[in-house]
């Protein structure tokens, strides 16, 4: 205890000689002074003579001596002394002392009496049931009572049961919720999870705290253990929350360091939301137990808490640094064939791929949108093939494919307010009931055109990331950019090189995927082959991947199949079976059926025979249908600048609602044509309805007169622009839309452009 200093009664000094009184030079008293100083209100005219008297020295007080001092060595000059707390003994000075609190004799006394003591420990939150040892005492509270004995919680994780049995001088009524208590563990059943206790009186005993510090591991290292091995042990991690799912028990959290991923159970009342406070992307710390849930890795929660500022910055910095080299793709992998074009778009190939591969890390939801034909379903399965294994990989939840992955087609050949109105619903929803992030969407065959503009910047108002693979005119190319390079993330299309839309969607979008995951190659190098011939594209590249098509189905075939030998012809029916039963999927994805009808499945090449002859037969019935109506119906007329232009009003002479669709009727039409008058000849065919128009032209047309459709609606927007004309697609092919009253105007001025077309 501190005290005050009995030789210096807490001065701090003491006196250690005299000396004279300068004031009264040893004498004591003063011996003049002056009245008025000394007694004021005494009258002058007083009888006694007041100027001169002896006065004691008010100094030194009369004595002729003042004390001269010196610091106190008892105290050390602070007035104050420690004592013994337990005898009151001098122990020391203040303040080089103060932490002293008994002396050597009482200490050595408390020391020996301590040796007697049994030792009860207290338990951090950390300490698990693997901390426990059988023997020894612990202090806990009684959390539940139950007949056949009572349970004690020794702290929010470790618990046991103190049976009727083990209590020695106790009943079981003596226990009530909340009683603390100190118990000895009898045994100890890590199999079970279970640990028993024995209740024995003691009366003297000494409190250690146990306390516990975790090192810090990443989820990697958890896993690469083993689950079952590091069951129940406390682990302590740091990562990023990528999701938080609300159970009609706890609350899921699940997070990411980089190395792996995991989820973190926290309970504190059944149904509701904890840590309200922790939101997706925040960087947290994280300590608890290793369980296992659906055979992935889940940590019980005993302390999760939100790192902020710099130390948040660190583990955040860590983090991307991870999963930025593991998003890393296989941009240095060869081409299936070789192509100029395809060498300058690797960059944006790899840049996508990239995205890609980091969204599914990031716990991003995919989104593929695809135009709904043979290419568009080529570039959008070759994706999901590529996409689904890493999904699996990286994704601790089982149904990853279905929870983060989605595949939809588009009817028209942009990415329209009606795809990203059903995707932003889609995607808010699942962020409010699953704790989702916003997606990554990727649009495949659709996505370069002003057209998509709209809807695009609507997905970018919600923070959705877009990227594209397309191969449609995008306008004009200024510094490798167009207009809708300001609202995507990242753009392919050949255009951006100098090439033009014969390397098809099918085809680039099955390079980046043999970039995302190089080891799905085999399983989709037939695609691009069946993707070319079905969009009617030409060109060196072209027949290379029509060539590697006939060669993969063909020995497959022989191996699962009929055995028979693949031909050009072969790839247009399956081109055709696709579009026919893309006819009939409409918005749905056709998982499953599309694979067959592609021949992803190459084991079940004899069912993709099969079912390509069963389509195949019915679709042709359909076009023959279709035809009988149309091709009476064509309205040909050769120009006078050498085009063969041909008009069918398919409202009136095509059957509606029924394949073929509009466009594919104009298709067939236009072919029937061709056959007649032969591919070297200029022949544009123009489709209409009330209010829509289909384009297909020959590529005679585009190398002798410069045919561009998409500049020819750009010109028709400038001077009919009340006609609120949109549209567009390829050189040669694409569609045109309008407001039905101008339909006339429209056409008849589309039909002026034609005939001013000039040979080149």
């Amino acid at each position: 205890m501190i005290d005050k200093c009995p030789i210096c009664k807490g001065t701090g000094k003491k006196i250690v000689g005299y000396e004279s009184c300068p004031e009264c030079e040893g004498t004591g008293y003063i011996e003049e002074f002056n009245t008025k100083s000394h007694f004021k209100g005494v009258s002058k005219k007083s009888k006694y003579d007041l100027d001169v008297a002896e006065v004691p020295c008010p100094n030194c007080k009369g004595s002729g001596k003042i004390p001269i001092y010196d610091t106190c060595d008892y105290c050390g000059g602070s007035g104050k002394i420690v004592k013994c707390d337990k005898c009151d003994k001098y122990i020391g000075k203040y303040p080089q002392d103060k932490n002293k609190t008994l002396c050597a004799k009482c200490k050595k006394e408390e020391e020996e009496k301590k040796k007697n003591l049994k030792t009860v420990y207290i338990l951090d939150n950390l300490c698990g049931m693997n901390d426990l040892e059988e023997g020894k005492f612990y202090k806990g509270t009684v959390s539940r009572t139950e007949k056949y004995g009572v349970f004690i919680s020794l702290n929010d994780q470790t618990r046991g049961l103190l049976r009727a049995r083990e209590m020695v001088g106790k009943r079981l009524g003596d226990f009530k919720i909340g009683d603390e208590v100190v118990v000895q563990v009898s045994e100890l059943k890590p199999q079970k999870r279970e640990v028993d206790f024995r209740y024995i009186p003691i009366a003297n005993y000494k409190i250690e705290k146990l306390e516990k510090s975790i090192p810090l591991t990443t989820i990697k290292e958890i896993t690469d253990k083993g689950i079952l091995e590091m069951r129940d042990e406390v682990v302590h991690i740091q990562g990023e929350i990528i999701q938080i799912t609300q159970t009609p028990g706890p609350t899921i959290f699940t997070i990411t360091d980089g190395t792996d991923t995991a989820w973190i159970a926290a309970f504190e009342v059944a149904g509701l939301r904890t840590h309200p406070e922790i939101m997706v992307g925040d960087i947290v710390d994280v300590v608890g137990t290793v369980s296992i849930r659906d055979g992935k890795l889940q940590i019980e929660r005993i302390k999760l808490v939100k790192l902020e500022g710099e130390k948040a910055d660190i583990v955040k910095d860590k983090i991307e640094r991870e999963l930025d080299r593991k998003s890393e793709p296989y941009s240095d992998i060869e081409f299936l064939v070789d192509s100029p074009i395809l060498e300058k778009l690797r960059p944006k190939m790899a840049d996508v791929a990239k995205r890609i591969r980091r969204a599914i890390l990031d716990g991003k939801p995919v989104i593929i949108r695809h135009h709904a034909d043979t290419d568009g379903y080529c570039a959008g399965v070759a994706l999901e093939k590529a996409i689904l294994p890493i999904l699996s990989e990286f994704s601790i939840d089982a149904d990853a494919q279905w929870h983060y992955f989605r595949r939809s087609p588009s009817k028209a050949p942009f990415y329209e307010l009606e795809d990203i109105t059903k995707d932003l619903a889609f995607s808010l929803e699942d962020k409010l009931r699953f704790g989702q992030k916003m997606p990554l969407v990727v649009l495949a065959d659709n996505g370069s055109t002003n057209e998509d503009i709209p809807a695009i910047s609507q997905a970018e108002a919600y923070d959705i990331d877009v990227v594209v693979i397309d191969h449609h005119y995008p306008g004009e190319v200024v510094d490798g950019k167009v207009e809708v390079d300001e609202y995507v993330r990242a753009h392919v299309n050949p255009y951006l090189v100098g090439g033009d839309s014969n390397l098809t969607a099918g085809v680039l979008a099955t390079e980046v995927a043999r970039m995302i995951n190089k080891d799905v190659t085999d399983e989709i190098k037939h695609l691009p082959g069946i993707a070319v011939v079905g969009d009617h594209a030409k060109g060196k590249e072209v027949d290379e991947y029509v060539k590697i098509a006939l060669e993969d189905l063909t020995e497959c075939s022989k191996k699962y199949g009929s055995g028979k030998e693949y031909t050009r012809d072969d790839l247009d029916k399956i081109g055709l079976c696709m579009d026919f039963e893309a006819f009939y999927l409409r918005f749905m994805n056709g998982r499953g059926i599309v694979e067959d009808i592609l021949g992803i499945n190459k084991k079940e090449l004899n069912r993709h025979e099969k079912l390509i002859d069963i389509l195949y037969n019915r679709a042709m019935q359909m076009v023959d249908r279709q035809m009988k109506a149309v091709i009476p119906a064509i309205k040909t007329e050769e120009l006078d600048n050498g085009i063969i232009l041909n008009t069918l009003d398919v409202e009136k002479y095509a059957h509606k609602f029924t394949f073929p669709a509009p466009g594919k009727t104009c298709g067939f039409a236009h072919d029937s044509i061709v056959q007649k008058y032969g591919e070297e000849t200029p022949i544009i065919t123009i489709s209409y309805g009330p209010d829509f128009g289909v384009v297909r032209a020959t590529d005679a047309v585009s190398e002798r007169f410069n045919f561009n459709l998409n500049i020819i609606i750009e010109q028709l927007i400038k001077e009919i622009p009340e006609a609120s004309l949109d549209g567009g697609g390829h050189e040669c092919a694409g569609s045109l839309k309008f407001v039905e009253g101008l339909r006339e105007k429209v056409l008849n001025r589309f039909i002026e452009i034609i005939k001013e077309m000039k040979y080149q």
